[in-house]
C-alpha cells in the first residue's frame, strides 16, 4: 500500500508501477525469501532490516536516491508501528 501510494505521488505511469509492484510482491513471496525471513532466529536489527528493505526495493526496476529509500523505509516502519498498536 505505502509503495503504490509513493508511484501514484511521483506520477510513475501505470504499467511500470504495475511491473515495480508485481516485481516487488514476486520478490517477497519467493520461497526462498519466505524461508529466510519466517525461520526462528532473534529479531532483526534496525540496519537488517533496512537492508532487506533495500534489497526488496531494488529487486525491481525502481530505484531510489538515499533520500527516498530513507523516506520509504520511514514510513514502512511507521506502517509496522501502527499494526502493532492497532492489534
Amino acid at each position: 500500500y505505502i509503495l503504490e501510494q509513493r508511484l501514484r505521488a511521483q506520477s510513475v505511469a501505470g504499467e511500470k508501477a504495475v511491473r515495480v509492484l508485481g516485481d516487488i510482491a514476486r520478490t517477497l513471496f519467493a520461497e526462498r525469501f519466505m524461508e529466510e525471513v519466517l525461520k526462528p532466529q532473534a529479531c532483526y536489527s534496525v540496519a537488517s532490516l533496512r537492508q532487506i528493505f533495500e534489497r526488496v526495493a531494488h529487486s525491481s526496476i525502481m530505484r531510489l536516491s538515499e533520500s527516498s529509500m530513507d523516506k520509504l523505509f520511514d514510513l514502512m516502519v511507521m506502517g509496522a508501528k501502527y499494526q502493532l498498536v492497532a492489534l
